[in-house]
């Protein structure tokens, strides 16, 4: 026979088993919920916050909701901007649960995936993180993209990951990217307005656009807006030297590029080959360049540059010139190939698209000197004249060196004036002192009567 005790303790068991069923009852229908409802009949109105927030149209593929790994929103096929400029494979979106019944509603993190980016559309990004003033109904506490690439035609830039962190009020906090094989990080910082303060380090990096140059180390301080990215401080490494400067992308109204560079001690035969040039020179670079470009995209700046400045070459080889050798006044054929070792070699440049004029050009040994003009045409031909003095015996001997064929095979030879002047000095007063004056002679009549001197 049941005693009270162990009615009472049935009763409570009763009492317990049906409570715990409504709240099963209950937590199943939650669950169950979502997939009872239609989900793609919210991607409108998703779309129209979106849109509104963003200023560019939105467009989601699908939503679904989903309990793994943690409760989360999924959308897939998600495009922003009237050309589709931003493209995302998908979205989870995951909510903090414990905010649902809270006036804020807070999304712990929205993480994208596999999300391709137009260039043309980076300028206006900053302005997707801004509050609008407005009370506020949802707080995002970071955003994760993964595998990013940027879509620029002739822009290779290796596949990043950025993690956006807001701060309590909303507003973006910093921006950190790295690229995925962890020879690139870049920090982005809001200072004021829609200015981001840029900390770029890099390591083993090969620069994107135009020449490609490797660099050891790398470190760049800047700023960035809507309209221009400001490069206040470039410090790096590379080829033996390093390279400092300042430099400014503007987007605002087409894409121009501007700034200033200094290089020293770079090792000039590992740096030529990446501007595709022909000219064979070997030595220790310093190099200022002003440069200035613009395109009408990214990917073009470099197709019409505009750059001037001065070089220095220390302890290297001319190949192909053998100045010495063609700096005899009296010949019967033209010089080709050989070399000229120098102490130093400069000069001023200026590169105005695809011609390349060098002036003022300085080449100095123990036995050498050589100046002249040059220029370089964009099929690589060559047409300048160089004064080379050699020093033969006690004499000194200065020559007039017509200069032509292209950089891969260029061609010197005494102009026809100093070849006359010679013979005609020689014969008067003999080989040495006669010869020398015979061609400065010729050369001066040549200048003074129609003759053209580069």
């Amino acid at each position: 026979m049941l005693s009270y005790d162990g009615l009472i303790l049935m009763v409570d068991t009763v009492k317990w088993t049906k409570r715990l069923f409504i709240i099963l009852v209950i937590f199943l229908a939650i669950i169950g919920l979502p997939f009872l409802i239609p989900l793609n009949t919210y991607i409108p109105e998703i779309e129209k916050q979106a849109g509104e927030k963003l200023h560019e149209p939105v467009k989601i593929g699908s939503l679904r909701f989903s309990l793994v790994p943690l409760l989360h929103v999924a959308l897939e096929r998600i495009t922003i901007g009237a050309q589709q400029e931003v493209r995302i494979a998908s979205i989870k979106v995951s909510p903090n649960l414990s905010s649902l019944f809270s006036p804020v509603k807070i999304l712990r993190d929205i993480e994208l995936d596999t999300v391709s980016i137009r260039t043309d559309i980076l300028g206006k990004m900053p302005v997707w993180f801004k509050s609008d003033g407005g009370p506020q109904t949802v707080r995002i506490e970071k955003i994760g993209l993964n595998h990013v690439t940027l879509d620029s035609p002739g822009i290779a830039l290796p596949l990043f990951s950025v993690a956006v962190n807001m701060n309590s009020d909303g507003d973006l906090k910093n921006v950190l990217l790295a690229s995925d094989d962890g020879k690139l990080k870049l920090g982005a910082t809001p200072i004021s307005g829609s200015d981001f303060d840029l900390k770029l380090s890099a390591q083993q990096w090969r620069f994107p656009v135009g020449p490609a140059f490797q660099f050891d180390v790398l470190n760049i301080a800047g700023v960035v807006d809507n309209e221009a990215l400001r490069l206040r401080d470039i410090d790096g490494k590379l080829y033996g030297g390093t390279l400092k400067g300042a430099a400014e992308l503007n987007w605002k109204s087409g894409w121009k590029l501007s700034g200033d560079l200094k290089g020293q001690r770079v090792a000039l035969e590992s740096l030529l080959p990446l501007f595709n040039s022909k000219a064979r020179v070997s030595g220790q670079l310093n190099v200022k360049a002003k440069f200035a470009m613009k395109a009408r995209n990214a990917s073009q700046l470099a197709d019409s540059p505009n750059v001037d400045g001065d070089f220095s070459i220390r302890n290297g080889v001319l190949h192909g010139f053998d100045l010495a050798r063609a700096a005899q006044p009296i010949k019967t054929k033209e010089v080709r190939g050989g070399q000229t070792e120098f102490n130093e070699f400069g000069g001023i440049y200026r590169i105005a698209g695809k011609n390349i004029h060098l002036s003022k050009l300085n080449i100095s040994s123990g036995v050498l000197n050589a100046n002249g003009d040059v220029d370089i045409s964009p099929s690589k031909q060559l047409d300048g004249k160089v004064y080379v003095e050699v020093k033969q015996g006690i004499s000194l001997i200065s020559v007039p060196l017509k200069v032509s064929g292209t950089l891969q095979d260029p061609v010197m030879f005494p102009t026809g004036a100093a070849v006359t002047g010679a013979v005609v000095g020689t014969a008067i007063l003999g080989p040495g002192v006669g010869t020398s004056l015979g061609v400065q002679a010729a050369d001066k009549l040549e200048s003074w009567f129609g003759g053209k001197k580069k």
